[in-house]
């Protein structure tokens, strides 16, 4: 190579810069030093087979499909995974995160847990505080100790199978039931028991029948049904762990949401046996996009967790911890689950009230008075495939129910799933308008 002076002058940079170049270059091996003889290349490419080198094409690519179909502009989406934004107390949430950054320059506590590893099982400030709030509104019995903070379902469903792994060879799931808690259960190789949902919840009778050692339900208000499991069922489902020496997931993943009535109580809150895992989570109130969630452990898998998890750190960054905290002690969580309630209520009520409205008993509604979404199913109506192409036809995006169902052949032919939360009250008419226009009159619209 040239000497650095000889670059320095033909590439009109400073010597230190050309120095800094090479001792990069020699550094990371593609340069070395020989004393007396300047700068050598060191034979690096001759190890690497150019033409196994992939070609990457830096501009948009687009499936044939694309190019060719024109995509219909969409003014209406029931959606179901994501919030209204407006809806978020960001003023508030500023202030305490400001109030808490403003406190790190002094000698206080937060100071010393910023600036340190914390705990595996996350902020021990918010973990108490989930112990009071858990208690009053689901009836959960626990200690700090045995709440750990997670970053959303799946990671705590993969911090579960590591503790139970002899358990995990057979895990039973509702089925319809989430597909994001399955892929969670297939990332362990586990296999999985589709069970399928009653008019009363899951069917004991035949998880009884299997060996399975852990059962993922969602009793309070099932994914997607919305049905709820009474009182005897799950009396005989803890009945069912304790002789099996099994473990069952109770997933509360919108328990909050009930518009009829006070929230059901946990399965937790009468296990008396230590046989719950209840998990609960953040964003169907908050935001999802925080990735905030918690699971109440049995105390014995709490200590187990301790000990298996002892070299690793909360994956939920200790700052939002530290808000979300005091945004519960202030008591702005509650003001806000009230607020967020009332205006999911009127979102329902007119969904419902506007759906008997326009389609009336050509529709059935299941899973309604609570949550932020409805199964709407056309006994005999068309498919689910052609009902979601007509409502595209009018810019109104609707959702299949089908996916939801591991086992096909029990899925129902023409239901779909909507989501309501996005949709102003206005839209909602105007959507359901649309769609009864396009799904039953001939004209369309």
């Amino acid at each position: 190579m040239p000497s650095i002076r000889t670059m320095a002058k033909e590439l009109q940079l400073g010597k230190n810069t050309v120095e800094n170049a090479y001792a990069q270059l020699v550094l990371e091996g593609y340069v070395r030093v020989r004393p007396g003889s300047g700068y050598r290349v060191n034979r690096v490419y001759s190890h690497m087979n150019a033409a196994e080198l992939p070609h990457v094409n830096t501009g948009m690519v687009m499936s044939d499909e694309k190019k060719t179909t024109p995509q219909k502009h969409i003014d209406y989406d029931f959606n179901y995974e994501n919030l209204d934004a407006s809806i978020f107390p960001a003023a508030i949430w500023r202030r305490l995160m400001a109030d808490i950054l403003s406190s790190l320059h002094k000698n206080s506590r937060q100071a010393v847990d910023m600036h340190a590893y914390g705990d595996a099982c996350g902020s021990f400030s918010l973990r108490s505080e989930l112990v009071s709030y858990l208690y009053r509104s689901r009836g959960v019995c626990c200690t700090p100790e045995q709440v750990i903070i997670c970053s959303g379902l799946q990671p705590a469903i993969i911090a579960v199978m590591c503790l139970l792994q002899e358990k995990c060879a057979l895990v039973a799931m509702e089925d319809p039931g989430y597909a994001g808690a399955r892929a969670a259960y297939e990332l362990f190789n586990a296999d999985i028991l589709s069970v399928p949902v009653k008019s009363d919840g899951i069917d004991i009778e035949n998880l009884a029948a299997s060996s399975a050692g852990l059962v993922h339900i969602a009793p309070s208000h099932q994914f997607p049904t919305g049905v709820v499991m009474p009182i005897c069922r799950r009396i005989k489902l803890l009945e069912w762990a304790a002789k099996n020496d099994g473990f069952i997931i109770e997933d509360d993943y919108d328990s909050e949401l009930r518009y009829h009535g006070r929230p059901i109580p946990s399965l937790q809150s009468i296990d008396e046996n230590g046989r719950v895992i209840y998990m609960g989570t953040f964003s169907k109130v908050l935001s999802p996009g925080m990735r905030m969630s918690y699971m109440v452990l049995p105390p014995l898998l709490a200590a187990r967790f301790s000990s298996v998890f002892s070299d690793f750190q909360c994956t939920v960054p200790w700052l939002e911890q530290a808000v979300l905290s005091s945004f519960i002690k202030q008591g702005h969580w509650e003001k806000h689950l009230r607020k967020i309630c009332l205006l999911k209520k009127k979102k329902h009520d007119l969904f419902v009230h506007t759906v008997d409205r326009l389609f009336g008993k050509r529709v059935r509604i299941h899973g309604h008075n609570a949550g932020l979404h409805l199964l709407l199913e056309f006994p005999a109506g068309p498919d689910e495939a052609s009902l979601v192409a007509k409502a595209a036809t009018c810019g109104v995006r609707v959702y299949p129910a089908s996916p939801f169902w591991r086992n096909r052949e029990h899925s129902p032919a023409n239901c779909l799933f909507l989501g309501y939360g996005t949709l102003t009250e206005p839209d909602i008419i105007t959507a359901l308008e649309r769609l009864e226009k396009v799904w039953f009159c001939p004209e369309g619209i």
